[in-house]
């Protein structure tokens, strides 16, 4: 029963796109994570900038901001991009910025400016 509950959920997000897009940044879910990435194509390949279970995001025409709760952590990490200095060719570790603790994060959304989240899953 698990398993036709699983398939139908599949079936149910793929048949509505991704779960939240702006640009070329989508988040998608895969092998049962809920991941952020940058689109290489149309055809549903994307090139990781935030892993694991993404719990919020939200953008602007400056930054991508990211909201994470690894498995077996109650703690969220904060993860920001500067679309400017993005492309599909980088690796996450070169491009996202964090993980930060939520204070960290206040402290460089006051700062920088960064967009409040969005969107929550």
């Amino acid at each position: 029963m698990k398993l036709l509950t699983s398939v139908l959920f599949l079936l149910v997000l793929s048949a509505c796109g991704p779960m939240w897009e702006d640009g070329e940044y989508e988040v998608y879910y895969i092998d049962g994570n809920i991941n952020l990435g940058i689109k290489i194509d149309d055809s549903g390949s994307y090139h990781g900038r935030v892993d694991h279970k993404v719990v919020a995001v939200g953008a602007d025409e400056k930054y991508v901001v990211a909201k994470q709760l690894e498995p077996g952590v109650t703690v969220p990490s904060y993860f920001y991009i500067v679309r400017e200095k993005d492309n599909m060719y980088l690796n996450s570790d070169e491009i996202t910025q964090g993980p930060f603790s939520e204070v960290r994060f206040n402290e460089l959304s006051q700062k920088l400016g960064l967009p409040s989240f969005s969107k929550e899953f």
